[in-house]
């Protein structure tokens, strides 16, 4: 490109600075959007998949009656089969109180330094821990009192455990989330008989897995061993990976927006830049210069902005990419070995902060380029707005405010688009922190009880005597017990995730009201009808009323019919049927669930009875499942700030390039009589316009916004989308943001416009 064509370039490019900068800026914040999801997304995905696959994760666990070492050295020999090692897993429950009480899984094995499969690695203490001693998993320190523990078993024996180290098992979720203790034990601190058999196949699909899993459980059923359950998690794949891939999916579709809105602003820009520059272009193709040669030269321009946000936005975009894949990795408790970006992240930020502006400017570029000699020497500038001329009844100064935003109607289209959309991105975030919140206030009220106590053996007389405890309003006897659609389940060791139960529902139960979806609620005397929460369209997923479906209870098959869906947050996959259905198949409930306002009081009822668990219906669960999703909102809402800023941006520039166009129009004013107040009046005027006019258009774009990202967050979490909620905080916080950001964005070019002096406006070319 020759000389003065650089020079052209370097001089509209320095000339409006200001419209340069905020181009830049606009750019610079889509790219570094795209970077940051992009870059905690690629450390994140092989960061969770490093951690779990270190752990040699089972690709299938076989609960048994009883297992031993000889046992597992005979299914090692077997075909298909890799490596298998014995364990057994406790649930229990430590004491953390006077009379307060959590969960505790304890992880029985036998071999500390001899483990081949679902490995963990010491961090602190002795290793293996001391008999009489536990471990527990890092994440668990919040949870776990310090000092001596008060552990109480299934059967109702207390044994106290000291802490004597920690490790880190990336297999497993979280403790905090799931509200839980994880310790890690030899059989020399519990004698406890062991019953899981963990095996590695040769295949690595799914199906294979399965196959041989069946394989092997028809060989030990012929050796005399009964097996319980056959467990085959998702293969090589973290608890919480899938989720995380989808989320982070989400994000990058919300930056991608950001930057679709950058570029219109680049393109709203560079078109009235080029309408400033008609009677250039035209002198320019009187002396020759062909159309493409002046494309070319408005491209170079954009190409050069483009540039320019690269280098701004992506060493930004990858610090804040590695700072959220530090706040994933503490989410899912892992060790981050690597924050290296791969390159093709950065080379696709370059891509796209080059093309997608450059595409999105080409409209207007060509439309100027293709403009002939006598339409450019013709051009008188803003054409009188026929629409706005008609407004009466307002101030002078107002009614010239409105006027002038009418006047450009593509450039008012463009840029309350690029505002709206902002907007729209930013009420979408906080719906779906309404929605989300709503939701669990919904799930939580459905569960009119406040504790839920499993028994280590059934005992029909407990009830009774719970009634009469002080506090306890209500207790009723439900049914629980695991169960499948097939003869493998997907359960995950920590027992929680993948999970599927059946619940045996008192006739005159009154402390659980769920939602119908389809069909009806489970009436009295019904023996064979079944209803199905909202996560079970994960192990029967397309199960709906009026069939038949076939569910696995300790190894036997039983034929249900289904005749109702309902919704519920906060659970596992569950199937309900009467509790008289419950005690044919399965035998007596063991699950009490009870109404207190002595939480306490109760736990003090219970202190000689063998209770296998007792858990916190409402405020723990609550938080457990908000510790999954909070982080995922915050993100969605920075990056919806982060949206909102560029359509600021590009309300500021349209506003410098339309008070550039009325330099004349100012001085006019002046010379007539017009003060730098009227002025300053007339700029800012029409920027809040704009911008109040946005409130209403961003909050009908919210809506088709928030209904898809309910969906998809709503069926991630619960297999059920979330409502369509409107936030009345963010309506405020928009109309407050789009009053004060329109008046910023208008601040500096009515400041220029009515500084200028009468000589200085008509000087003006």
């Amino acid at each position: 490109m020759s000389r003065p064509r650089w020079r052209k370039i370097r001089r509209d490019l320095a000339l409006a600075w200001g419209r340069t900068a905020t181009m830049i800026v606009a750019i610079a914040a889509g790219v570094t959007g795209i970077g940051a999801v992009l870059s905690a997304s690629t450390i994140a995905s092989r960061e969770i998949a490093g951690n779990y696959l270190s752990t040699v994760p089972a690709s299938a666990t076989l609960e048994l009656d009883r297992v031993d070492a000889a046992l597992a050295e005979q299914v090692r020999r077997r075909p298909g089969i890799a490596d298998a090692q014995v364990r057994t897993t406790v649930t229990a429950r430590m004491r953390i109180g006077a009379d307060e009480w959590r969960s505790l899984i304890l992880f029985v094995v036998p071999d500390f330094d001899g483990m081949r499969i679902a490995k963990f690695t010491p961090q602190s203490g002795a290793w293996p821990p001391p008999a009489g001693t536990m471990l527990i998993e890092r994440s668990a320190r919040d949870m776990v009192p310090a000092g001596p523990v008060e552990v109480r078993l299934p059967g109702g024996q207390s044994r106290t455990l000291a802490v004597s180290g920690t490790v880190h098992d990336p297999g497993l979720a979280p403790a905090w989330q799931e509200r839980a203790g994880y310790g890690y034990i030899t059989p020399q601190t519990l004698a406890v008989p062991l019953d899981e058999l963990k095996i590695r196949t040769e295949a690595t699909s799914r199906e294979g897995i399965e196959h041989t899993s069946r394989e092997l459980a028809i060989w030990l059923r012929a050796q005399g061993r009964q097996v319980h359950e056959i467990q085959v998690p998702p293969p090589g794949r973290h608890p919480h990976e899938s989720q995380m891939q989808s989320l982070m999916l989400m994000l990058l579709i919300f930056a991608l927006l950001g930057l679709v809105l950058a570029a219109v602003l680049v393109a709203t820009v560079i078109g009235g830049m080029l309408v400033q520059q008609f009677r250039q272009i035209g002198v320019m193709k009187a002396i020759g210069a062909r159309t493409g040669q002046i494309s070319a030269l408005y491209a170079v321009q954009v190409l050069l902005l483009g540039l320019g946000a690269a280098a701004l936005g992506l060493p930004l975009g990858t610090l804040a990419g590695r700072a959220y894949a530090d706040v994933i990795a503490e989410l899912l408790n892992l060790d981050l070995h690597s924050r290296a970006v791969p390159p093709w992240v950065y080379g696709t930020q370059l891509a796209a902060a080059v093309l997608v502006p450059l595409l999105v400017a080409a409209v207007p570029i060509r439309r100027a380029a293709r403009i002939t000699v006598r339409e450019a020497i013709s051009d008188y500038g803003v054409r009188a707005e026929a629409i706005s001329a008609r407004l009466t009844g307002l101030s002078r100064t107002l009614t010239m405010a409105l006027r002038n935003a009418f006047r450009r109607r593509a450039r008012l289209v463009l840029t309350l688009g690029l505002l709206s959309a902002g907007g729209a991105l930013f009420l979408s975030g906080l719906n779906m922190a309404a929605a989300w919140q709503r939701t669990m206030d919904d799930g939580m009220a459905a569960r009119h009880y406040d504790m839920e106590v499993r028994l280590a053996a059934a005992d029909p007389a407990l009830a009774e005597r719970l009634r009469t405890t002080p506090g306890v309003t209500r207790v009723e006897s439900w049914g629980h017990a695991p169960t499948s659609a097939g003869d493998v389940v997907s359960t995950y060791p920590d027992g929680g995730h993948g999970s599927f139960s059946l619940r045996g529902v008192p006739d005159d139960s009154r402390l659980l009201d769920l939602p119908v979806t389809s069909g009806r609620w489970l009436r009295p005397g019904d023996t064979d009808a079944v209803v199905l929460n909202s996560m079970a369209a994960n192990p029967v997923p397309d199960a709906k009323p009026g069939d038949t479906l076939t569910l696995r209870l300790d190894g036997r098959a039983t034929t249900w019919r289904v005749v109702g869906t309902v919704r519920e947050i906060g659970s596992q996959a569950a199937a309900y049927v009467t509790r008289t259905a419950f005690e044919q198949r399965v035998g007596p409930p063991r699950d009490l669930r009870i109404a207190t306002t002595d939480s306490a009081a109760v736990l003090r009822a219970l202190r000689d009875v063998p209770v296998e668990s007792a858990t916190l219906a409402t405020s723990e669960l609550r938080e457990a499942v908000d510790g999954h999703i909070f982080v995922l909102i915050g993100a969605l809402i920075a990056l919806a700030a982060l949206m909102a800023i560029v359509g600021v941006l590009g309300l500021a520039a349209a506003t410098g390039t339309s008070v550039v166009e009325r330099t004349r129009e100012f001085a006019v004013m002046q010379a007539i009589g017009a003060t730098p107040r009227t002025v300053l009046g007339v700029v800012l005027g029409e920027t809040v316009f704009i911008g109040l006019l946005s409130w209403p258009a961003a909050a009908l774009l919210a809506l088709p916004l928030s209904w898809a990202i309910g969906g998809l967050l709503g069926d991630l979490a619960f297999r059920t989308p979330l409502p369509l909620t409107f936030s009345p905080l963010a309506l405020a916080l928009w109309a407050l943001a789009a009053a004060a950001g329109s008046a910023l964005a208008g601040t500096a070019p009515a400041r220029r416009a009515a500084r200028l002096t009468i000589r200085q406006a008509l000087a003006y070319v």
